[in-house]
């Protein structure tokens, strides 16, 4: 893959996943791909196949960038479980440290906020590959916390209860992403900040520890 190859196909990946966030699958077409990305028609063809091929691209990318960090978090939650035993401070003080790692994760990297706008409409409307991301992102998630939930609480992971309860939990996290707009417009702000992004995490981080019962821990 040559230099110009590798520019143009990844300003067709970032413009892909900026416009299927916006417009959804449907709303977008070949020709708003290749005029916003700044390059022809004939380049989605040539370096994807077909608009569906693109739509698959972007996701693959969107994986590929976020699973070396949910790596570092599955690791984190093996050393929380072994480290922590039956103590709750312990519990609390590890189940913190997970809980901070999923929000630098997904609020505090650059990239990885570029892609939320389709990560989110993916979870309202699933597109034409949505169970790409689910397998490789959701159900990761998920089930690492259930297992979590479930430890803490004393309960089967597998349980439907626990699983409903992990999902109110994954809430506590996801809204500083689909609330966005309206926080932001409350704090009088035009992006997250340290100082806001600091708050975020204490304040999610006691809400979460609160919720399960657990001692806050600061």
């Amino acid at each position: 893959m040559t230099m110009s190859q590798s520019r143009t196909q990844k300003a067709l990946l970032m413009t892909a996943i900026e416009l299927f966030g916006q417009r959804g699958y449907d709303g977008v077409s070949t020709r708003m791909l290749a005029d916003s990305a700044g390059v022809n028609v004939a380049a989605i063809k040539y370096y994807f196949g077909s608009k569906d091929e693109l739509y698959l691209g972007a996701i693959d990318y969107i994986v590929a960038t976020i699973t070396p960090r949910l790596n570092l978090v599955t690791e984190l939650a093996g050393e929380t479980r072994n480290i922590a035993g039956d103590d709750p401070h312990r519990q609390a003080a590890m189940l913190a440290r997970v809980i901070d790692a999923i929000l630098t994760t997904f609020l505090g990297k650059p990239e990885i906020r570029a892609f939320m706008p389709l990560v989110l409409r993916e979870l309202t409307v699933p597109g034409p590959h949505f169970n790409r991301l689910y397998e490789a992102v959701f159900r990761k998630v998920h089930t690492l916390l259930t297992e979590l939930v479930g430890w803490v609480l004393g309960r089967d992971p597998h349980e439907p209860s626990t699983v409903v309860r992990t999902h109110a939990v994954v809430g506590q996290m996801v809204i500083f992403h689909v609330g966005r707009t309206i926080l932001q417009r409350r704090l009088e702000v035009d992006d997250y900040s340290e100082e806001e992004l600091r708050a975020i995490h204490e304040e999610t981080t006691e809400s979460v520890l609160l919720s399960l019962g657990l001692p806050h821990v600061r």
